[in-house]
């Protein structure tokens, strides 16, 4: 047990180095998570529609990251779900959702073909601008428990493992003072 109270500022030592391998890895997976997505949608050449400005983002800009993805898909289900009012029987512009678009409200079978089409293709591609800001989401989650990790592990190796040490050290110098009253005490007492 003295051995292990003595040397316990190596396995601190150990966990502190693992915080900070573990931390750095977290962090070059997030940032790397985030370069792939980035990739993917420049690869794309998606840019911004004109009614992006509805939803903070300029018009005509390069989608890179999760805040013009999200605009987009914004853009996307707002155009997907309008419907034109002479595609529809009452001839009044209407607001419908997939499963909304009974073909009883639409002028034509042919009509209702294109509006559902429409909002498929709107679905897809919104659906897939989602996914990329939810992967930008993740990435940065990552970055921040990578960060959260790798300070811990600073603060393990920088300040645990000194007191840890210093702590063993001073135990067995009084071990040592201690041992030696008690030899001279009994030598004084005779």
């Amino acid at each position: 047990m003295k051995a292990v109270r003595r040397y316990i500022w190596i396995g601190a030592a150990a966990f502190g180095l693992a915080f900070l391998a573990l931390g750095i890895f977290f962090i070059v997976k997030g940032l790397d998570a985030r370069d792939q997505i980035k990739a993917a949608l420049i690869e794309e050449k998606v840019t911004t529609g004109a009614d992006a400005e509805k939803f903070g983002v300029p018009a005509g800009m390069l989608v890179t990251d999760a805040k013009t993805a999200q605009a987009q898909a914004d853009v996307i289900k707002m155009h997907s779900i309008a419907i034109k009012g002479e595609v529809l029987k009452s001839g009044v512009p209407a607001t419908l959702y997939y499963a909304g678009m009974t073909a009883d409200l639409f002028v034509s079978p042919e009509a209702r073909t294109n509006a559902r089409n429409t909002y498929l293709n709107g679905l897809n591609l919104r659906n897939s601008l989602s996914l990329a800001v939810m992967g930008f989401g993740v990435a940065d989650l990552a970055i921040g428990s990578g960060v959260m990790i790798l300070l811990l592990g600073v603060f393990t190796v920088a300040v645990g493992v000194p007191a840890l040490y210093w702590a063993g050290q001073a135990e067995s110098e009084v071990v040592r003072q201690v041992s030696r009253q008690l030899i001279k005490a009994p030598a004084a007492s005779r």
